[in-house]
């Protein structure tokens, strides 16, 4: 686990470096040091601050960070006080649903061509989707994690999984794939980038170092006509334990396989995803193709006019405003995925006035506000603008930008979905945490179905 890595996990879950260091018994020095990649832990303690990272939920935080609530009366629930709240279907609710649906009808029913693809890191098949959609035959794909593999299989019945571990992946196993199917038209993936820094700091022995090494190899024998890597934005600042950039060391290699590539800054909002990610694109073409790699341009913008094509982003309201209103430990009547944490009554009393956009530490009252955190945390979304980043920890109403915009809770998981542009029909299995987890480092679906069109349509016709 990298110190970025643990600054993220705290962050999201509004731990202090000192609360940390407190259940570690790691000095709070060392650990700020580690997170800003001017010192290395020893593996043990950096395994020791995993393990608690890992096992930390939500409530115990609140334990932790809110003693004096311990000694307190029991408060009653304000939210049954008050008027209850409500919102409206947006005017554009039914036209993002509309473009759900037919992503999801070109999923179902996909025009029948002879495109070839192989994924790697498929998660549970957010990218997978969308080139499906595109076009795509998805001819094999790999995953490591057995949990994230079986909402993949319920959504590609017919999937072909290559051994689980993409260092396990041999010569053979690929020529298996060409002598079937001849050639392989797009390959898509996004290896892990957590083993590499921003200081360039990092240890060298991490497996996740070398998992770009192993995706390109395995670039180099299939051959297709164009890669697609997507990964955080922040990659493109950080540098392997040689202190080269990762970005660079990308390019190079591409350059070696006989490819012309780059990279592009998205933010999925341009693509109609309801939501600001901000993503890296590798796009790399076979340089007998004599075709210089592009990407597709924008579609939505935050103005439109007659100088403008470009349609309005869709907003949080237009992902979600059909579905029930619901408050803190509310389910829905007609959908199981749709169903609010139970929140402590003392945080929803923090919250319960938090203007959208705002968050808790924003109070005026220091008795409202959170004892420890950032001002990111414990912080509403705003109804009329494009949703945060969804997260693994949306659930978590103390996480970054966490909070709906009326009511005073955590996201549940089918709004995640649907920011994320997950169709209502996509398929789930598994515990919380690991649906959680999937959808969360997904990519948006409706992101993956533009990026690929917009390659068959460039390179492959």
């Amino acid at each position: 686990m990298t110190g970025f890595d643990i600054r993220e996990r705290r962050n999201d879950i509004g731990l202090s470096q000192s609360k940390l260091a407190n259940i570690t018994g790691i000095e709070q020095a060392r650990i700020s040091a580690y997170e800003l990649g001017k010192f290395d832990l020893s593996e043990n303690e950096v395994k020791k601050i995993a393990n608690h990272l890992q096992k930390i939920d939500e409530n115990t935080v609140i334990k932790l960070k809110k003693k004096r609530f311990q000694n307190s009366k029991h408060l009653d629930s304000i939210i049954s006080k008050r008027p209850r709240r409500y919102f409206s279907k947006t005017k554009r609710n039914k036209e993002y649903l509309e473009v759900l649906k037919n992503l999801e009808s070109h999923f179902i029913n996909p025009k029948k061509t002879d495109l070839k693809a192989v994924s790697f890191f498929a998660g549970c098949g957010g990218l997978c989707y969308g080139v499906k959609a595109a076009g795509f035959e998805i001819v094999a794909t790999n995953e490591l994690i057995e949990d994230y593999k079986a909402i993949y299989k319920l959504n590609f019945p017919n999937a072909n999984f290559l051994p689980n571990d993409v260092q396990e992946i041999t010569k053979g196993d690929i020529d298996k794939i060409l002598n079937e199917h001849k050639k392989i038209d797009l390959m898509v993936g996004g290896p892990p980038c957590q083993g590499f820094s921003l200081a360039g700091k990092r240890n060298v022995n991490d497996k996740r170092n070398t998992l770009f090494e192993y995706y390109l190899k395995i670039a180099e024998q299939i051959q297709p006509k164009v890669i697609l890597i997507e990964n955080v934005r922040l990659l493109t600042s950080m540098k392997d334990p040689n202190g080269s950039y990762v970005s660079k060391r990308i390019l190079d290699t591409f350059e070696k396989i006989g490819y012309k590539s780059t990279f592009f800054n998205v933010n999925a909002k341009d693509y109609g995803v309801p939501q600001h990610r901000e993503r890296v694109i590798f796009i790399a073409v076979r340089k007998d193709l004599k075709k210089s790699p592009s990407i597709v341009e924008s579609k939505y913008g935050s103005t439109a006019n007659l100088f403008n094509s470009n349609s309005l982003y869709f907003t949080f309201g237009d992902a979600v405003s059909d579905l029930e209103f619901l408050e803190s430990g509310e389910s829905s009547s007609v959908d199981k995925y749709h169903k609010a944490v139970n929140h402590p009554e003392h945080v929803i009393r923090w919250l319960v006035d938090v203007p959208e956009g705002k968050s808790a530490h924003d109070n005026i009252d220091p008795n409202l506000r959170p004892p420890s955190g950032y001002n990111t945390t414990y912080k509403r979304q705003i109804w009329t603008e494009p949703a945060g980043t969804v997260a693994t920890t949306y659930g978590m109403i103390s996480g970054c930008r966490n909070v709906h915009p009326i009511a005073t809770r955590a996201l549940t998981t089918r709004e995640a979905l649907r920011l994320q542009s997950f169709p209502d029909s996509f398929k789930l299995t598994g515990n919380e945490g690991t649906i959680r987890t999937v959808i969360g480092n997904a990519v948006p679906p409706l992101l993956g179905f533009e990026l690929a069109k917009f390659i068959k349509e460039c390179y492959m016709l």
